[in-house]
């Protein structure tokens, strides 16, 4: 067994909050999520990873059962009925018992039946789809996850607790945009990347090392450009939705705090170079506009919409003009110091009724030009487009097998969580996310009567981020992505 170095910060700060503070023991769990790539040990007899949320929460769900021992409960009839009553009232919970049902009624039916297909897999090679141990795996994981999450929304009491937790999101968040930013520059001064700190799970494909005509691709803490930008779209529209609402003069302090955190976590997601990202930023400054324009309540926090359209103008203007500068001055210093090498580009050329051959280099400007069309315009054309077109046609191409059903968590990995899950857990499935988005969304559009700014921020953060996982992202363990929907859902339903 190997313990890492953040593993063992987070091994004793957790066995620490465990016996002094549950609510400490929260906050550590909220504050990891955001660490997707990084172990927290692992077992090598097994090659098993133990990563950061698993263990925290594993801690933090034995504290909570733990506490609850303590009140001595009578398990009788009365008990059973006061818990069926809770979960009546707490529909989110439902709805996560309900998608954990269908997820596990995939693995039994694949299990049962025996399907066994035999299919080529988006590198030319033969793959067999069968019921293996990766199954068992995936619904193990998937479930714990959603067994802390219908927990945590029975834990969560206030709206202050809420405003708490988002702030550690918030907190663990901006180092995500810190360390991302650092990792960029970084590497154009020749510095080798720390990836023994939070980028070490090696049983995952770490894509931090990634770089596009030159140009290298952000991931912080997250194992790809993609699943970055999941966290990136969670966070910003609490940050614009913030600063829209700010009534301060321009040179107050808060004014200009959270200007520059709207700024560097736009220009950063702007330099994961990421048509996950750049499809969810879209969404979600889009959705502000319409919003603006169309959506808010008369003389409410989010009703000056000449203002805000010029807030959103001068941050869009400037966060662009920020990350293409950083982008621009950065590979010039890669050049200069000869950390990377000018792509070379043959031309011909005529003189005097003869044909040469000239070699022309790309600019720093051209690298930044060229990546951001193969991201957006040229994507469907470029190699990872077309592998993720490959991919998810052989996926739907199986989908016949068990269309009801699905086919089981593990047995097949989709590029898009709409299609992950359709395919692993089946028309049951997808209606059961359905739901679960239903049951977080609809209280929140009712509580915008009462508190417009937060509820706008929770809906666009949402369905902004629902978007980007249904583009490019396929999984379910994107823990704060569940704690936000609670978040959302609590916010808006919790009792005056």
């Amino acid at each position: 067994m190997e313990v890492t170095i953040l593993g063992a910060v987070t091994i004793i700060a957790s066995i620490y909050a465990f016996f002094k503070n549950e609510k400490l023991l929260l906050y550590i769990m909220v504050f990891l999520s955001t660490f997707t790539a990084a172990n927290i040990l692992h077992i090598t007899v097994t090659t098993t990873p133990v990563q950061t949320f698993e263990f925290t929460g594993a801690l933090w769900l034995l504290r909570v059962f733990i506490d609850f021992i303590k009140t001595k409960p009578k398990i009788n009839k009365e008990f059973f009925k006061g818990v069926i009553d809770k979960f009546k009232e707490n529909k989110l919970a439902t709805a996560f018992v309900i998608f954990m049902v269908t997820i596990i009624l995939g693995e039994i039916y694949i299990a049962v039946s025996g399907i066994s297909v035999n299919y080529t897999d988006i590198n030319g090679e033969s793959a067999v789809l069968e019921f293996s141990r990766t199954n068992i795996t995936r619904v193990v994981i998937t479930i714990f996850i959603f067994i802390n999450m219908i927990v945590l929304s029975f834990k969560i009491k206030t709206r202050e607790e809420i405003k708490t937790l988002l702030k550690v999101f918030s907190i663990s968040t901006m180092f995500a945009i810190v360390w991302g930013l650092l990792q960029f520059i970084t590497y154009y001064f020749g510095v080798p990347y720390p990836a023994f700190l939070f980028n070490n799970n090696m049983y995952a494909a770490q894509c931090y090392d990634q770089i596009d005509n030159n140009v290298k691709r952000i991931t912080s803490i997250a194992l790809e450009p993609s699943t970055f930008a999941i966290n990136l779209i969670c966070f910003i529209p609490f940050v614009l939705g913030t600063f829209l609402t700010l009534k301060e003069k321009i040179k107050e302090k808060r004014y200009i705090i959270t200007f520059i955190i709207l700024v560097m976590a736009t220009a950063c997601a702007i330099l994961t170079t990421s048509s996950t990202t750049y499809v969810g930023i879209v969404a979600i400054y889009g959705m502000y506009g319409i919003y603006i324009l169309f959506g808010f309540i008369k003389n409410g926090e989010l009703s000056y919409r000449l203002r805000n359209f010029l807030k959103m103008a001068v941050v869009t203007i400037v966060s662009i003009g920020i990350a293409a500068c950083l982008c621009i001055v950065s590979l010039k210093i890669g050049y200069k110091l000869q950390t990377i090498e000018y792509i070379p580009v043959k031309q011909q050329v005529e003189e005097d009724d003869d044909k040469e051959t000239e070699t022309k280099y790309v600019s720093a400007f051209e690298n930044m030009i060229i990546t951001l069309k193969q991201m957006t315009i040229d994507k469907l054309g470029s190699g990872s487009g077309q592998e993720r077109i490959n991919g998810e046609s052989i996926g739907m191409q199986m989908f016949k097998y068990s269309p009801i059903f699905g086919l089981g968590f593990g047995s097949y990995r989709t590029f898009s969580l709409f299609t992950n899950v359709l395919l692993n857990a089946g028309i049951l499935g997808i209606l059961a996310l359905f739901y679960i988005l239903y049951v977080v969304i609809k209280p929140l559009i009712k509580y915008r009567k009462k508190e417009e700014a937060i509820s706008v921020m929770f809906l666009i953060s949402i369905i902004g981020v629902t978007i980007a996982f249904f583009v490019g992202v396929p999984d379910l363990e994107l823990t704060y992505y569940w704690m936000l929907l609670i978040f959302g859902y609590k916010y808006a339903t919790i009792k005056d």
